[in-house]
């Protein structure tokens, strides 16, 4: 009881179906998930946002080995792009010298590994830096869905979270945090939703929480499905 009392998504939990037309058919891979992966149900739910949310700019903070920027950018059009950022390779500190579990996870695996000679590469380009200290003004403005999954730390969760709200373009746009009930993430939002009345949602059987935004700030949420086919 206790747990369920703290969790700040005990009554704002959606399922991915509301965001998705009838028919709506997607192409994901690679499904199978290892240690320190998204679930194969959270791939599939990546790919499917993208793909319903019309989204043709993706920007993914934490590339780890690839995976899921290669699903989500299978969902993008052809002209589309998917930009994701991770520690420069072999780096076990952050940008303040602090090695924790999130750092050292870029040492086990080469960065975006999974996508490297895909097909879905040629849409995707790979950026190092720490998030904390990465220069995002070049690609402010521009995203339609920005993927939170890097340190989960609470101050780096904030950090990230700030510079999604100015990634996404004005017009609008959409966050989504993976491990949202969980490490710092949850903290944090729990902070903004009771706090900032954030409107964000966990999609059902997952860690992947999302929230809409416009203008730079958490928007009022629209009517779903957006996408008609």
């Amino acid at each position: 009881m206790w747990g369920v009392a703290q969790d700040p998504f005990v009554e704002e939990r959606i399922a991915l179906s509301a965001f998705l037309p009838e028919p709506f058919v997607i192409t994901v891979g690679p499904l199978k998930s290892t240690p320190h992966n998204a679930s194969e149900y959270e791939l599939v739910c990546l790919a499917a946002l993208v793909k319903a949310l019309r989204a043709e700019q993706v920007f993914e903070i934490g590339t780890y080995d690839g995976r899921s920027s290669r699903a989500m950018a299978m969902s993008l059009p052809a002209s589309g792009r998917l930009l994701t950022l991770n520690l420069p390779p072999g780096e076990d500190r952050n940008a303040a010298g602090i090695q924790n579990v999130d750092s050292l996870l870029n040492t086990k695996v080469g960065s975006g590994f999974r996508f490297v000679g895909t097909p879905e590469a040629e849409r995707i380009k790979q950026l190092f830096g720490d998030s904390a200290t990465f220069d995002f003004t070049p690609f402010e403005g521009q995203m339609d869905l920005v993927f939170i999954d890097g340190s989960h730390e609470f101050d780096y969760v904030r950090k990230d979270t700030e510079s999604a709200l100015r990634l996404l373009k004005p017009s609008g746009g959409w966050i989504v945090w993976h491990d949202a009930p969980l490490y710092g993430v949850a903290p944090y939002l729990k902070q903004q939703m009771r706090g900032g009345q954030w409107p964000v949602r966990l999609i059902e059987g997952t860690t992947l929480a999302v929230m809409p935004v416009a203008e730079g700030r958490p928007a009022p949420w629209p009517n779903l499905p957006l996408l008609q086919l």
